[in-house]
């Protein structure tokens, strides 16, 4: 009884079904969420000069002699750098 109450009473303030404004929310929430995370990665590339030779890393290559978009360093990773080969 209590849930058709509420169910009446939001379909009266929203104009909406409540499965139409979960989803509206649910969207919101995931785009909301897509942004900030877009936002927050750090796009400057200014120290990347400096790391790469401070860690000795070089560029890999494929087997027959092609560079590829990644770098190894001497601590043991692989950065990939893709902005750096535009």
């Amino acid at each position: 009884m209590y849930l058709k109450l509420l169910r009446r009473k939001t379909v009266q303030v929203t104009g909406l079904k409540p499965i139409d404004l979960l989803l509206i929310l649910l969207f919101t929430i995931v785009i909301f969420k897509l942004s900030s995370l877009y936002f927050s990665v750090n796009t400057d590339d200014g120290n990347w000069a400096q790391f790469k030779v401070q860690h000795h890393c070089k560029l890999r290559t494929t087997e027959t002699g092609t560079q590829r978009l990644s770098w190894e360093c001497d601590d043991g990773k692989i950065y990939y750098r893709w902005r750096q080969q535009r």
